[in-house]
């Protein structure tokens, strides 16, 4: 990516993993205020998550639909949270195979990895994976006692959040990125624009409604990736609210529809 010949051999000399960079999420035109301190907000949303009672992790069982193209892939999918960011996807489809996802946490320290149907691990780029949240349900690791040290999160007040414009609703907007002050001021600026994500929440009920950043691809390409995440038909299993829809778009074309059907919670 164009400025990783420049920002990379500085991340290695402060014994930063070497990276690529993402490009923020955009965020379409719509009424912010200025930046707060999101702490109220995210007090308010491990309330209306969990009751505000810590969660240690989140196992979600049901049907998915792939989609690539013309192609149409169904089959079952489990997927596993923990408080502490680790999580793991695994979809079994019919035509492809099986497909797995995991992310070891978030923040600096963690990693990705994506394994298709022969097995094969492949690293996912570091860049792509500094997120703030599971993005299959955010809520889990977003209580504020448990947050990274590092990552700034603040209120943006009501706000329309789209990386494609396709989604003209107006959400409490939260915004997340990784802020690194071990690097150079200038550098550390571009890291944390770089790792920006967005979340949505509904007005009235404070639950994640969509999620929104973009990526790109694992060989570096400077082709960016608008990725979002939609959650919906909220149900409450164990005193915790669980979307039991979730669809994950790719520039816009829905790539995976989620249908729940149980929820397991420890």
């Amino acid at each position: 990516m164009k400025y990783c010949r420049f920002i990379c051999p500085m991340l290695s000399s402060v014994g930063i993993a070497i990276l690529a960079l993402t490009a923020p999420a955009a965020i379409a035109q719509g009424t912010t205020t200025q930046g707060a301190s999101s702490g109220n907000v995210l007090g308010l949303l491990s309330t209306t998550f969990s009751g505000g009672n810590p969660v240690q992790q989140v196992q979600l069982s049901g049907n998915a639909i792939w989609y690539a193209g013309s192609l149409e892939d169904t089959g079952t999918v489990t997927l596993t949270a923990s408080a502490g960011g680790s999580s793991q996807m695994q979809l079994l489809l019919a035509a492809t195979g099986q497909r797995t996802e995991t992310q070891t946490g978030t923040g600096l320290n963690t990693s990705c990895q994506w394994a298709g149907a022969d097995g094969v691990a492949h690293q996912v780029d570091f860049g792509n994976c500094w997120k703030s949240a599971q993005w299959f349900l955010p809520a889990l690791s977003l209580y504020p006692a448990s947050l990274p040290s590092n990552l700034s999160i603040v209120d943006l007040g009501m706000n329309m959040i789209s990386t494609t414009g396709s989604d003209t609703n107006v959400y409490r907007h939260l915004q997340s990125q990784l802020v690194i002050s071990s690097l150079p001021s200038n550098v550390a600026a571009i890291v944390a624009q770089n790792n920006t994500a967005d979340l949505g929440l509904n007005p009235a009920s404070l639950l994640p409604t969509i999620y929104a950043y973009s990526v790109h691809p694992d060989n570096g390409a400077q082709t960016l990736i608008a990725i979002e995440i939609h959650y919906s038909d909220y149900h409450t299993v164990n005193g915790v609210q669980i979307p039991f829809t979730i669809q994950r778009y790719v520039n816009g074309a829905l790539q995976l529809h989620i249908s729940v059907n149980s929820a397991q919670i420890n």
